[in-house]
């Protein structure tokens, strides 16, 4: 729940917003507080009922007020961000830093919003206007080394991660970003402070834990040792898992809902009713380490193309039109035509990445909203990443992928079922969309990477241009977990990297081969 703390305890009719701030101190009429605690009050059951527009304009009201709310501004902040409103939320978390004073903590603060949007240049920027003792040395060092890491600037990264590792050696989160960056099989000084590191992180919470063994895996598996790496890897995604449980039947129904009530004559005709532009998108679907992030590196080489990332906007739309499924979207289709929708997806992208070039929408929920995007956006390209399912399987096992966004991560065998739903889904895609729905197997793009490149800039319908064929030459920040191996040129040194692992995925092959 948001609650509202106006500083201190004001008199009626007043406000004293903090200390002595000029623009922080001003008084606020009965009126205007009336209405600012009207609005807050709204926040909840807004909240509660999903109401995107309305949150968005009590947001917006309280932002124009300049309300009294002093840390309440970085919920506040949060909750437009959710919707969508990147500029709305920047204006909020301005206002906690405002309200502060420009106090050191809550800047710190701001980095750690921004880090959210993906934003690392202003992150990496911020971070250098504040002292290395904020929020705490080993925390501002990891802070530092994890902007770098996403910059590019490995080197750098290293620094500040190693220095944070000392600071807090049984800091997970900190060896983790480390382990990314490093290879463990030419530095054993490191290697060995890592393994020590056991016992302290043995006594930290299991949030701690959980990185520290992924960390640990990937130690062992620079070195080759493949049963360690295996049994680090496995401690890690147990401790996980019991964080976020895998509901394989939430997911196979989730799943049936993507393509419930469509066929091409449906999607074709809500398509040949939209008249906005919706060239704009290139949606890059595909399970996790199959190479969406490759292929999103070749397309932002393109002159054309401007930015990309996981937007997770089309969750957003599936609520805005009622769900997933052909029946609500026909529905809302009915009732508001197709224009809003596509002007609502064009407001979004516009938000997240200002100007005209084309975008890279490679979020790894899209196979489950392909039919939205389909119908509403007619004139987006539409691509699927495949890779051999024993590679992926343990590409994503050894992956700490964190959080309950892909519980199903977590167990082999839960891969192979999730890895069957998604299979069969591209099934019933590809027969619902023909040749709108190209796909790419990952191991003919890293083998005949000419070919292929020239096929998806075709199907994309963009001009060929010489940069493509060098992703690794572009320095775009990559914030997932492929931002070391993007920075290589293209490379099959992924094909077979599971072999070794295959004896202990055993209950993976076993149930995805049932």
């Amino acid at each position: 729940m948001l609650l509202i703390f106006f500083d201190g305890h004001p008199p009626h009719g007043v406000v004293h917003r903090g200390a002595h701030h000029p623009s922080c101190t001003e008084i606020m009429a009965d009126r205007d507080l009336a209405n600012v605690i009207s609005l807050v009050e709204q926040i909840q059951p807004a909240l509660e009922r999903g109401e995107r527009a309305k949150l968005n304009d009590i947001v917006e009201r309280l932002v124009a007020l300049r309300a009294p709310l002093g840390g309440q501004w970085q919920q506040l902040a949060y909750i437009a961000a959710g919707y969508g409103e990147l500029t709305l939320a920047r204006k909020a978390i301005d206002l906690l830093v405002e309200a502060a004073g420009g106090d050191a903590m809550a800047k710190f603060h701001k980095v750690a919003f921004l880090s959210t949007l993906g934003l690392w240049a202003e992150v990496d920027a911020l971070l250098q206007t504040l002292p290395d003792t904020i929020p705490d040395p080993a925390s501002n060092a990891y802070s530092r080394g994890n902007a770098a890491l996403n910059l590019g600037r490995r080197e750098e990264a290293l620094r500040y991660l190693e220095h944070a590792t000392r600071l807090r050696p049984q800091s997970g989160f900190a060896w983790f970003t480390y382990a990314m960056a490093t290879d463990f099989s030419a530095a054993s000084g490191e290697a060995d402070r890592l393994i020590a590191a056991e016992r302290g992180v043995g006594q930290a919470s299991a949030q701690e834990r959980v990185p520290y063994y992924y960390a640990l895996g990937k130690l062992h598996a620079d070195r080759g040792a493949h049963k360690l790496a295996f049994e680090a890897f496995a401690r890690g995604a147990q401790l996980q898992k019991a964080l976020a449980p895998y509901d394989q039947d939430a997911d196979r129904a989730d799943a049936a809902k993507a393509v419930e009530g469509y066929s091409a004559d449906r999607i074709a005709t809500i398509a040949g009713s939209q008249h906005e532009r919706t060239d704009r998108t290139i949606f890059v679907a595909g399970l996790p380490r199959s190479g969406t992030t490759l292929l999103e590196q070749i397309l932002t080489s393109h002159s054309a193309v401007s930015d990309g990332g996981e937007i997770a906007r089309l969750f957003l739309l599936s609520t805005e039109v009622g769900g997933a499924s052909w029946a609500p979207l026909a529905r809302h289709v009915e009732v508001h035509g197709a224009e809003p929708a596509a002007r609502l997806w064009n407001h979004w992208l516009n938000e997240q990445f200002p100007g005209n070039g084309r975008i890279v929408d490679k979020t790894v929920t899209t196979s489950r909203f392909l039919g939205l995007a389909a119908a509403l956006l007619p004139e987006a390209p539409l691509i699927w990443m495949t890779r051999d399912p024993l590679d992926r399987a343990w590409s994503c096992f050894r992956t700490n992928f964190s959080g309950t966004a892909m519980p199903w991560s977590y167990d082999p065998a839960d891969i192979a079922a999730h890895f069957r739903i998604e299979d069969q889904l591209l099934a019933q895609w590809q027969a619902i969309l023909g040749d709108r729905l190209l796909v790419v197997p990952y191991e003919a793009l890293v083998t005949d990477p000419d070919f292929w490149i020239r096929r998806v800039l075709s199907h994309c319908g963009l001009l060929q241009e010489p940069q493509v064929f060098a992703p690794h030459e572009n320095r775009r920040p990559v914030a997932t977990a492929s931002m070391v191996q993007v920075r290589r040129p293209i490379n099959r040194d992924a094909i077979g990297a599971a072999e070794p692992y295959r004896a202990f995925m055993g209950a993976f092959v076993e149930a995805y081969s049932a």
